[in-house]
């Protein structure tokens, strides 16, 4: 009982201090480090810290006036370092649009709401109990600051977050487009008659080779092996789906405001080329006489695609705006669209139209968190006889299957096209044990590439 008098006669005069510049500021990441994971936050717990310290030395408007801009950023470096964006391209990704969508999602509502009423609380401390937080103990709260610090860093410290765009500088190049040699297609004296990527979103590199094995099971039909040699391997990402799409298509890790914005101040000013600028793949696709095609289901808008998709080289892009009215359903997640393997139908009639064709597919539906109950069930999500432990990782192979099952019918249906499936980035899962499931900083490519023997009678225009 004494020692509990005691400790209650330490506490009480500074839980002002330690609830305003340490609990409320630092509770949802607390919590949703218990429940989940977040990326460690070493700047955003001392600069809180540094508020509370000014507590009753500043008018309690002030205090909260300051606090603003330290909320912002540390829920904008959160955000950011989950989903491998940096900050420009998170204030360039986010709008009015985007968020109303991502808002209908329960998940991200949910944390929104927890975000707003939290934030209000800590706010409200910061205007009222200034005084009181002034007559805390100094060396108590350092104490305490320096233990959040230390747990922080232990339990948040992965290197799984640290792949945004800003880290490629200075790393070697890789792609799947290079490695797997499909990249250099256009450079052929005899280019293949028809050319198909598939950018699939967040696929990672599983860990588990049984669970790889599984993922890949589509192409593991005797009669797609009778017609394609397939190969695997991986390549290094940085940044989100878009730095993907420029890694492959464009052979950069710079992102597409970076490499369009100076073309269009090219052409606008009427400069020559700097001599680094990347000749991405549909240009260089184009340039040999190929329909050059993009199929995507979500809007034109996003990522600024209908603006830098024609400069990179596609004559012909269908965006959700275009395939959403062809399907009597649609997949739902945090952005809705047409069911990837419905929209592989268009895909597989613009490989069929005449003339040499490139497309490019970028899927909709893995994004996370990712709706169940929308693939086709091959797995027992959710059951003890699953071989995958995660529901949402079981959920997410699904969904990658139907993608892998679909392209495995086009190759059968168009023997000797070149196809090439590679992941933007790893998935963004919030719990560890989920993400954990992965590799950091690597995602897969897959390449069918036809057997000339098999494929030696398939007639083939002559190419400019």
């Amino acid at each position: 009982m004494r020692s509990l008098r005691r400790a209650t006669a330490l506490v009480r005069p500074n839980l002002p201090l330690l609830v305003g510049g340490l609990v409320l500021p630092n509770a949802l990441a607390l919590a949703a480090g218990i429940v989940a994971g977040v990326p460690a936050r070493t700047s955003a717990i001392a600069l809180y810290a540094a508020l509370a310290l000014l507590g009753g030395r500043l008018p309690g408007w002030a205090l909260a006036l300051l606090a603003l801009p330290v909320m912002v950023l540390d829920l904008a470096f959160a955000i950011g370092r989950m989903f491998f964006l940096d900050p420009d391209a998170l204030l360039h990704l986010i709008d009015a649009g985007t968020l109303a969508t991502l808002l209908a999602t329960p998940a991200y509502a949910a944390g929104a709401a927890a975000t707003v009423g939290l934030a209000l609380a800590y706010l409200a401390v910061l205007v009222r109990a200034g005084p009181a937080m002034r007559r805390g103990s100094r060396p108590v709260f350092a104490a305490a600051v320096a233990a959040l610090l230390v747990g922080d860093g232990l339990a948040n410290g992965s290197t799984a977050y640290d792949f945004g765009a800003l880290a490629s500088v200075g790393q070697p190049f890789e792609s799947g487009s290079l490695a797997s040699g499909f990249d250099a297609f256009t450079d052929q004296a005899r280019p293949p008659h028809r050319v198909l990527m598939v950018m699939v979103e967040s696929l990672g590199v599983l860990r588990d080779a049984g669970q790889r094995g599984i993922l890949t099971a589509p192409f593991d039909d005797p009669a797609l092996r009778r017609l394609y040699t397939v190969t695997t391997g991986t390549s290094a990402f940085f940044g989100a789906t878009a730095s993907g799409e420029m890694r492959e298509l464009c052979r950069t890790y710079r992102s597409h405001r970076q490499v369009f914005t100076q073309v269009f101040t090219q052409v606008f000013t009427g400069q020559t080329s700097t001599g680094d600028d990347p000749t991405c793949l549909p240009k260089r696709f184009a340039a040999r006489g190929y329909r050059t095609v993009s199929v995507h289901g979500y809007h034109a808008g996003f990522y600024g695609r209908a603006q830098w998709y024609p400069l990179a080289g596609f004559r012909k892009s269908l965006f959700g705006e275009a395939l959403a009215p062809r399907f009597a359903r649609a997949c739902g997640g945090p952005f809705p669209g047409p069911c990837d393997s419905d929209v592989a139908e268009v895909v597989e009639a613009e490989l069929a139209a005449p003339g040499p064709t490139f497309v490019y597919r970028l899927t909709l539906n893995s994004h996370v968190p990712v709706p169940r109950d929308e693939a086709t069930k091959r797995q027992d999500c959710g059951r003890p006889e699953s071989p995958f432990g995660d529901r949402e990782v079981c959920t997410m192979v699904e969904i990658w299957q139907d993608v892998f099952a679909a392209v495995s019918r086009i190759a059968l249906a168009h023997p000797g096209t070149e196809i090439l499936l590679v992941g933007d980035h790893a998935p963004p899962l919030w719990r560890r044990t989920a993400r954990d499931a992965f590799e950091p900083g690597r995602v897969p490519w897959i390449r069918l590439a036809p057997i000339p023997v098999a494929t030696a009678a398939l007639p083939l225009k002559p190419l400019p």
